[in-house]
């Protein structure tokens, strides 16, 4: 059974990377992670500490990122492994996916292209051109 991750942040490209997922991987144990990301939060000393109230809200940001996954799964008829994690997103990604076995990462990607890319930068092509395992990216 392959173990596969899908980075969600409950945009469409997200949820349509989730519901492939499972079409791609029918008896796949999918995991959904959200990573809260730590440049949102003020540059104070320990900022990202999980007592920070900034830290409680964002992290209750993605619990409920969390809830709308499972209820994407259970339209399906699947179950989801789901896990929060702090930092940047693209590295949160590769560690995880390294860190947990993961076989295959499914993620979505805004297709950006030119200047847009290049001041927002694109989680999905770093992920691609560092990962430990094959990635699909749904566009």
């Amino acid at each position: 059974m392959a173990r596969v991750l899908v980075p969600f942040d409950d945009s469409e490209p997200a949820r349509d990377a989730l519901r492939y997922a499972f079409d791609l991987f029918p008896d796949g144990d999918v995991t959904v992670l959200v990573v809260v990301d730590t440049a949102s939060l003020p540059f104070i000393p320990n900022a990202a500490d999980e007592s920070s109230d900034e830290t409680r809200d964002l992290l209750s940001d993605a619990a409920d990122l969390l809830e709308t996954a499972e209820s994407i799964a259970a339209d399906r008829g699947v179950d989801v492994e789901t896990r929060t994690r702090l930092g940047t997103p693209a590295q949160e990604v590769l560690e995880y996916a390294e860190g947990e076995a993961i076989d295959h990462v499914v993620m979505g990607s805004h297709g950006r292209s030119g200047v847009a890319r290049i001041l927002l930068g694109s989680v999905a092509e770093v992920v691609v051109r560092h990962s430990p395992v094959p990635v699909t990216v749904v566009r």
